[in-house]
């Protein structure tokens, strides 16, 4: 009886999905894995049905062309993907929230406040004295930013 490790389609086919596997797993970063985990699929599909015979050099030939025909194929529309987006807008149960200031804030002049524990920093578009109420418009890690409340 065969198992993966005598018969070369066998391993052919867990190596590849092993690739597959861990391609999966680290978000499509690597296009090299994908391309490599799928020529093994492929070259192990085409040993099982006769086309290739199963033999190592066969196999490394096949394995090499379909890789570089798959990168070549593949290249420009996964490097689409992995590309840059705009950051999205944090939607936060802060926005809304009014407060009052516990330190001067103006533009290129933060304050900080505390709340829930945590420091934030206060920044604001507008020069605003301390103890004004302000309400946060805009939030990012670790600062809020705030205008006058009406």
């Amino acid at each position: 009886m065969d198992n993966m490790f005598t018969n070369l389609p066998h391993f052919l086919l867990g190596f590849g999905l092993l690739l597959l596997i861990i391609e999966v797993v680290m978000g499509f970063t690597t296009i090299l894995l994908l391309t490599l985990g799928i020529s093994l699929l492929l070259t192990s599909g085409l040993m099982y049905v006769g086309v290739i015979d199963e033999a190592m050099l066969d196999a490394l030939i096949a394995i090499a062309v379909l890789d570089a025909v798959l990168t070549f194929a593949l290249w420009r529309p996964l490097k689409l993907l992995q590309r840059d987006r705009a950051p999205k807008e944090v939607k936060s149960d802060w926005i809304g929230t009014q407060f009052d200031l516990d330190s001067d804030v103006a533009p290129g002049q933060p304050g900080t406040a505390r709340f829930s524990g945590v420091a934030w920093t206060i920044k604001s578009s507008s020069s605003l004295p301390k103890g004004a109420t302000v309400e946060v418009v805009k939030v990012e890690v670790g600062i809020l930013h705030v205008q006058p409340s009406h």
